[in-house]
């Protein structure tokens, strides 16, 4: 797995993560799974998958949420108030972006698969455990859920190895895709277009 940044910044873009969304959620009055909506509007949650140094260690959760909320033109001056109290709005932050790191799904892939609501419903069991074992229930969400590749597949009464044929795209990644080991949302553009053309959908109905 190629990892978006080192090891070394996880502990602090995950922190900053969390105290961004306790600000959004618990200061200024915003759902969770709203305001990650606008964080991935925003861009801000694309540069930080790709290791922009200005996003993962150079802003504050506080400045994170300030930018977000400016790009996105809901809001000027947010309030946020400094506070050591890791509330379980912080923990589902936190756990997210170690979560995105680990897996090197987007946020709105992973959020699409285990909405935010979801993750908080996790607290009460799992913000005590090792990250290791958040790593182990989410992968299981998407072991356990079909993506739409999978789905779209199905329906068109297709076989893994009968949809690697027609679309000359190698069986193995295909199987990627389907697993949760490569993310559909991060294709080539041909690729997804040849997919298309077997399934006989769209680009969006693929990647959405």
């Amino acid at each position: 797995m190629i990892h978006g940044f080192a090891s070394n910044c996880l502990e602090t873009v995950s922190r900053n993560i969390g105290n961004m969304l306790h600000y959004a959620v618990v200061d200024n009055g915003f759902s969770g799974s709203s305001f990650m909506e606008l964080f991935i509007q925003s861009g801000i949650a694309g540069e930080i998958e790709n290791g922009n140094p200005k996003y993962t260690v150079g802003m504050s959760g506080a400045e994170l949420l300030t930018e977000t909320l400016l790009i996105t033109g809901e809001r000027s001056h947010p309030s946020y108030f400094p506070t050591d109290y890791r509330s379980d709005v912080y923990w589902a932050g936190w756990a997210i972006a170690h979560y995105q790191w680990y897996s090197g799904k987007s946020f709105s892939t992973i959020l699409r698969m285990v909405p935010f609501e979801d993750w908080l419903c996790l607290y009460g069991t799992l913000h005590e455990a090792d990250i290791t074992k958040v790593y182990d229930v989410i992968d299981g969400h998407f072991r356990s859920r079909p993506g739409n590749l999978q789905t779209i597949r199905r329906l068109c009464g297709l076989t893994q190895a009968e949809l690697a044929e027609k679309s000359g795209i190698s069986l193995h990644t295909i199987c990627a895709y389907e697993r949760g080991g490569k993310d559909i949302n991060k294709a080539q553009i041909d690729t997804l277009l040849l997919l298309t053309q077997v399934l006989k959908c769209s680009v969006s109905d693929l990647v959405r």
